[in-house]
């Protein structure tokens, strides 16, 4: 019987109303599998087990009865689901529920203690919000008396100009300034503000809440105009403001929308370029159809990434290595690709590993990169073609404990000799903490190259104590390639990792020029499109 719906049940019926059950499931499973992880891992901690509990109570499973059913069912089915030794799995299995109990508890009292405080506040704040909802009906903020957001989607949308500029002024750390001020003060910094923007002419003026305020100009002729805006409230509000008996200063970030005078929008489209501005550390952004776009895309691809990796739509392509003396292809680099459901070409990692790693998911994808690498290499072995298979490793996946466990195990489980595998590594400033790591590694008869060589943290001097065997020239090393300082620096480069043991690999080779100058230069092999794109198959397949 499947143990996530078991549970689902049981909580069910000891007074859960679940809702929409398929999330209700998707939440249990997930902790499930994380409690399996926890009563895996090495070290063991139960502290995993707290926080478990807390979710409980997050996900509303808040009821007594749910902790009973959660220790007695998972008490008696959880054990045959961790590998190990039956007597130390099931002691680390009572512990963490012992500490899943705990979590639950104290997430329950947290949650009472809150509940308690809210009501307190709510007694205060009674005549304030009966104000508030009545200045609100009014369309004016209840703190500034400006326009406030209801009536600034009114002025964007009514006619009387060919074009608009919408800037959204935000105050920077206004959250910590008005837990540091005390609410009364904060509100009088607010209304200052207010006052200073109010004296800008020609503008409309908005509060639309806390740190926001919006300045609307008519009849603009492109995104300057309201650039210009924005440098005027910035210098309103550059003197100080005294409160308190202090001098307060602020600073806003704006988020800028200029355009035809429909709105409909706006309002949506500027705290989105208020959010560029702000990743970005600029004083101002202005709205990008193109790139709000491009945002939306990789917002939709992060939400599919997990059930991408449950559903087996990446692969591996493969692209050869070429020894560049006489062309034999001596090994394969595999590439990760994602094909989506519904056809069209796959996406290649420039779509997808910045998200992967972003979420955590790298190591995942990793992992089933390596696994899928490793058995195409001992099926190619088999079958007469004795390669070498190089696979690309991510920072994160480096700095996993059990990463020289785990790629042993899975040498093992394809049949593929340590010896045949070449993992890439990318330079990091982090390559010395993972030194061990790495020389268990090549305890195995892994090999190492260092990938992209020439544009990240190491330098030359790095290669000397580093146990790479291969070092992967960049691609950028072959743009200039053909000039007399850029082939010079290439025999240098090259000449010196040949002097410290290492074989060289070029990447990025597109042209017959670049591959003769290689090949002149001593470079061992090479790569590129020039002799092959990334495939799912080769030619002898």
């Amino acid at each position: 019987m499947d143990l996530t719906g078991e549970w689902l049940r049981g909580i069910t019926r000891v007074g859960f109303v679940p809702g929409v059950r398929a999330r209700a499931r998707a939440a249990l499973r997930d902790l499930l599998e994380e409690l399996i992880a926890a009563a895996r891992a090495e070290p063991f901690d139960p502290a995993a087990g707290d926080r478990i509990g807390a979710e409980l109570v997050d996900l509303r499973m808040s009821a007594p009865p749910v902790i009973g059913i959660t220790v007695r069912l998972l008490a008696e089915r959880l054990p045959p689901l961790v590998e190990g030794d039956p007597v130390t799995v099931r002691a680390r299995v009572l512990e963490l529920l012992e500490h899943v109990t705990t979590g639950f508890v104290a997430a329950q009292r947290d949650a009472a203690v809150s509940a308690a405080e809210q009501m307190n506040r709510s007694e205060k704040i009674h005549w304030r919000r009966v104000q508030t909802d009545l200045q609100r009906r009014l369309l004016e903020d209840p703190v500034t008396g400006l326009p406030n957001q209801q009536q600034l989607r009114q002025h964007l949308a009514a006619p009387g100009a060919e074009r608009r500029g919408l800037c959204l002024l935000s105050i920077d750390h206004f959250p910590e300034l008005a837990d540091s001020l005390g609410q009364d003060n904060a509100d009088s910094l607010l209304v200052a503000i207010g006052q200073r923007l109010g004296q800008l002419a020609g503008l409309f003026l908005a509060h639309l809440g806390d740190d926001q305020f919006a300045l609307v100009a008519d009849d603009t002729t492109g995104p300057d105009d309201v650039i210009k805006v924005a440098d005027q409230a910035r210098r309103a509000l550059h003197a100080p403001f005294p409160l308190g008996g202090h001098s307060l200063r602020v600073d806003v970030t704006a988020g800028i929308v200029e355009g035809p005078a429909s709105g409909a929008h706006w309002l949506r489209d500027a705290r989105l370029a208020l959010g560029w501005a702000r990743q970005g550390h600029h004083e101002h952004a202005v709205y990008d159809p193109c790139r709000a776009e491009a945002d939306r895309r990789r917002h939709h691809l992060a939400a599919a990434l997990p059930s991408a990796l449950d559903n087996g739509e990446f692969l591996a392509y493969y692209q050869p290595l070429y020894r560049l003396t006489d062309r034999t292809v001596i090994g394969v680099e595999a590439l990760a690709r994602w094909q989506r459901p519904g056809g069209g070409p796959p996406l290649g990692p420039g779509d997808f590993i910045t998200l992967a790693e972003r979420t955590g998911l790298i190591r995942r994808l990793g992992r089933i990169m390596l696994e899928q690498a490793c058995r195409q290499g001992a099926a190619w072995r088999r079958a007469g073609h004795d390669l070498l298979i190089s696979v690309n490793l991510s920072p994160l996946q480096l700095s996993e404990p059990t990463l020289p466990a785990d790629v042993a195990d899975i040498l093992h489980r394809a049949g593929l000799p340590a010896g045949n595998l070449q993992l890439e590594i990318t330079e990091s400033m982090a390559l010395e903490q993972r030194y061990a790591t790495l020389r268990q590694l090549t305890d195995l008869g892994v090999r190492l190259a260092l990938d992209d060589f020439g544009t990240g943290y190491s330098s030359l001097a790095t290669l000397s104590w580093l146990p790479v065997s291969n070092v992967k020239l960049a691609a950028e090393f072959m743009a200039d390639a053909g000039g007399p300082a850029a082939s010079e620096m290439l025999r240098h480069t090259i000449a010196l990792c040949h002097s410290l043991g290492k074989t060289v690999t070029a990447e990025g080779i597109e042209t017959a020029e670049q591959e003769d100058l290689l090949r002149a230069l001593g470079c061992d092999h090479g790569q590129g499109y020039h002799f092959a794109r990334p495939a799912p198959m080769l030619s002898w397949e």
